[in-house]
């Protein structure tokens, strides 16, 4: 597992580095009206899902990452979400949802077919009938691995009390459609650099479709951007709406 996952200081600052909302208030406003039962799927450090509890949905949170889960039951003092260390198929079998979802790109981890079919088929064996399973990958087409160099590093995240933390990417190699990096976090009071090495597949939509299908999922709708604007080449992202045939 990537060190950004597993180091408990990497985990610290996790979301001071990812504080945009665009995709959580996309995946918010397609829910169903509350109460409904909600499946967040590889939910890190817990912000979306408490987000979703406190609107009065009843979720569940999944992450194989031990210190995100803890990191998110720290921040779950009211006990709103069923925290859950593993994958959606540790989940009891009778567990059923109206809608999953997979943000953070966190499906490009999957880096073969079989484990692509292993998610859809647990997702649809948990999606009540009609159900959704929404989630994103970087589109392919637009190559945004182009831009994770030095020369592309933003400014450095505040982390409070006068701290800072820079990122920047490398490119260690692309092979086929699988592109691995490395992420350096310079911290302003640590003169040691921390080091996460990543390697995230870019898959177009047609072998998605083709993977989803095979587990009984119907790719329902797709989106090229958090404004809901048609798939183009240069669209930034991929954002599918699965469903379980009604």
């Amino acid at each position: 597992m990537d060190a950004l996952y597993q180091d408990r200081k990497l985990v610290d600052v996790y979301d001071a580095i990812n504080s945009s909302r665009e995709d959580f208030d996309f995946y918010i406003s397609e829910l169903p009206v509350p109460p409904a039962t909600v499946l967040d799927i590889g939910c890190g450090t817990g912000t979306l899902a408490l987000d979703i509890a406190n609107r009065g949905y009843e979720v569940t949170a999944v992450d194989p990452a031990y210190q995100m889960i803890a990191r998110a039951m720290q921040k779950d003092t009211s006990q709103t979400v069923t925290w859950v260390t593993g994958f959606v198929s540790d989940l009891a079998n009778n567990l059923t949802f109206d809608v999953a979802i997979m943000t953070g790109h966190a499906f490009q981890c999957l880096l073969e077919n079989a484990q692509i079919s292993a998610l859809f088929e647990a997702v649809e064996k948990r999606l009540r009938r009609g159900g959704s399973f929404w989630f994103e990958t970087r589109n392919p087409a637009s190559r945004p691995w182009l831009r994770w160099t030095p020369e592309y590093t933003a400014p450095p995240f505040d982390l409070g009390g006068g701290r800072t933390v820079e990122v920047v990417h490398q490119i260690l190699r692309v092979n086929d459609d699988c592109v691995t990096f490395e992420e350096r976090y310079n911290f302003s009071d640590d003169n040691k650099a921390l080091i996460s090495r990543s390697t995230l597949r870019f898959l177009e939509l047609r072998e998605i479709e083709a993977l989803a299908v095979k587990s009984g999922l119907i790719h329902s709708q797709t989106f090229g951007n958090w404004s809901r604007e048609p798939l183009m080449d240069d669209s930034p992202e991929i954002i599918i709406r699965l469903m379980k045939a009604a």
